[in-house]
């Protein structure tokens, strides 16, 4: 075989394993997907099966147990598709803005629109599995506390422009965490604590936290 001949060969053959990634990475969305939407439907996942999954999606239950191992696997890859779109969004309420002050605004607002937008995964990631905060993410996956690092460093950049009183960076982040995650929780955990409701007690929330902060401007306004 001519040299010309086996590069031609070599590229067909890594072109056809690159189809076949394709298609695999594909049909584990097309199972998280559809995981999700069962999730919403029974109003929870504690009494689903991977045979229902497997049901919607037209396969055997002999192909899911191809991509995840058991129940507990699948809902760790759920959650980890919950924490990859909870950190995009974090760092575009960040990015949003150029002012020390307006950015733990804007990254508190876009942790309570998680929340709102995608309750399943709020529920799962920070409700009722806590544990998969502490377990090592899958090949292709972000570490889980890239999200809440986006907090740390604005609350620590709001500090080193003197827009707050400068203090524990940890211990405020975690306090401005507990906050919107309480009003998060209520709105999924509660039927009449409706998305409005939610963002107004945000609102509150961030000029109470002002004024704990020593910065009577901060976080004030629409």
């Amino acid at each position: 075989m001519t040299s010309g001949a086996q590069t031609r060969k070599q590229k067909l053959s890594q072109n056809s394993l690159e189809r076949r990634e394709k298609g695999k990475l594909e049909l584990r969305q097309t199972i998280l997907e559809a995981a999700v939407k069962l999730f919403e439907e029974q109003g929870g996942f504690e009494n689903f099966s991977l045979r229902q999954v497997a049901e919607a999606v037209g396969y055997s239950p002999t192909t899911i147990y191809l991509y995840f191992r058991d129940k507990d696997e699948l809902l760790f890859y759920v959650a980890m598709e919950g924490f990859r779109e909870f950190s995009e969004r974090l760092e575009a309420g960040y990015q949003s803005t150029s002012d020390p002050l307006e950015r733990i605004r804007t990254t508190g607002r876009a942790y309570l629109s998680f929340a709102l937008a995608f309750p399943v995964h709020y529920r799962l990631m920070f409700m009722q599995r806590g544990d998969f905060l502490e377990r090592t993410p899958p090949e292709g996956y972000g570490v889980v506390i890239d999200g809440f690092e986006v907090l740390n460093r604005a609350v620590s950049e709001a500090m080193q422009a003197g827009a707050i009183a400068v203090g524990d960076v940890q211990a405020i982040s975690s306090y401005l965490w507990s906050g919107v995650h309480g009003i998060a929780s209520l709105h999924i955990a509660t039927p009449y604590f409706s998305p409005e409701v939610a963002r107004g007690m945000f609102e509150m929330g961030m000029s109470v936290a002002a004024r704990g902060l020593g910065a009577r401007e901060i976080l004030v306004g629409t």
